[in-house]
């Protein structure tokens, strides 16, 4: 444990294990942001995670604490980030090992960015470890505009601070019953979506909503689905020990999709704050009802969700199209990179991917909608 005055009045105390850390006070906005989630990221093998510390920030004058993770990984080492390249048809574009805030897989970054005071701590507590570590670049991914703006206010003299466009959340409320769902799909989707749904029960398709121990049996098959889907956008994103991890997330859920005994589809996801977040999808292309599979269980999951209470639904990222089919909002999100020394083709790079991002988002986002 190692104690510095990151800014006035700001202290910054580093960990080892997040669990050493004092409790935050900052209520977890979504899953990625709680305790659990920095936990069980300490394990996971799929993104290739070569050291990870914490850092806990103090502003006394506000009563805040909080927690906030770095995880140093190859320059190709984060397969969500890879998804990122391979979408936009770019090259690699880290020349070496990279510190990220969280991990781009976790959809919604921005700890200890609540104020301005925190968001220059955790600015000079990142860029104080990547010179330790020998980090090429520290990046802030998943974050809203305001997030973004407070971290590359923060940035020091002589570091260059990128504020990128990188990708879109997808989310929409659930409505209070079954029939307010229905309707908040777009009307020249409603009848079709409907229809599927229901010629998915005839068929015999049931719901599974698996928590806990009961989960875990079911991960290994539930991955090979995910991979499955993944690759056929492009790049392998997930490991069994990366759901086996999160199932410690307070929310998570397994929803399954059966055809008697045969698991046909999932969403793996959480339910956090009233917000059913499903963040991964595997889908068993082989069954004869694939084709409809997908339609069914997120209306079935939309229909568990509000039974349990949630007010909204967080579809994640991607498939952009199919999201806006279900009546979802998107919300653009942005990614914070500091690079500590002149890194002109690093620059470059970055600012083509975003561009070309860009340019397959917004055709996608209302008119206007800046990226």
């Amino acid at each position: 444990m190692t104690t510095t005055t990151a800014e006035p009045r700001v202290s910054a105390t580093w960990y080892d294990d997040v669990d050493q850390a004092p409790p935050d006070t900052l209520e977890a906005l979504h899953p990625s942001r709680t305790r659990a989630w920095a936990g069980a990221w300490q394990h996971v093998r799929t993104e290739q995670v070569l050291a990870h510390r914490h850092v806990h920030l103090h502003d006394p004058d506000r009563g805040i604490g909080e927690t906030v993770s770095f995880h140093l990984v190859p320059g190709r080492g984060s397969p969500y980030w890879s998804r990122l390249e391979t979408d936009a048809g770019s090259p690699p574009v880290w020349p070496g090992p990279v510190l990220y805030a969280g991990s781009p897989h976790a959809e919604y970054g921005g700890a200890g960015t609540a104020t301005a005071a925190l968001a220059a701590a955790t600015t000079t507590a990142g860029l104080h470890l990547a010179q330790s570590l020998g980090a090429r670049a520290v990046v802030h991914p998943g974050l809203t505009p305001g997030q973004a703006a407070a971290l590359t206010a923060a940035a020091p003299a002589g570091v260059t601070a990128l504020d990128l466009g990188t990708d879109v959340a997808f989310t929409r409320p659930l409505g209070a019953d079954a029939e307010r769902w229905w309707a908040g799909i777009p009307q020249k989707y409603r009848s079709d979506a409907r229809r599927t749904w229901r010629r998915g029960t005839d068929a015999g398709l049931t719901l599974a909503p698996y928590t806990g121990a009961v989960t875990l049996p079911h991960l290994p098959y539930f991955t090979e689905l995910a991979n499955s889907t993944a690759d056929r956008h492009g790049t392998r994103l997930y490991g069994p020990e990366m759901f086996e991890h999160l199932t410690d997330v307070p929310g998570a859920v397994l929803l399954a999709a059966r055809d008697g005994d045969r698991l046909v589809g999932g969403f793996y996801g959480w339910l956090h704050r009233r917000c059913l977040y499903l963040w991964a999808c595997g889908i068993d292309y082989r069954h004869p009802a694939a084709h409809r599979v997908y339609k069914w269980l997120l209306a079935e999951s939309a229909l568990w969700a509000i039974d349990r209470g949630a007010h909204t639904l967080d579809l994640g990222r991607a498939n952009y199209a199919a999201k806006l089919r279900v009546g979802c909002r998107p919300q653009p999100l942005r990614t914070v990179v500091f690079l500590p020394r002149p890194e002109p083709a690093t620059v470059t790079a970055l600012s083509d991917l975003a561009r070309r991002l860009g340019e397959q988002a917004l055709p996608h986002l209302p008119p206007g909608t800046p990226w």
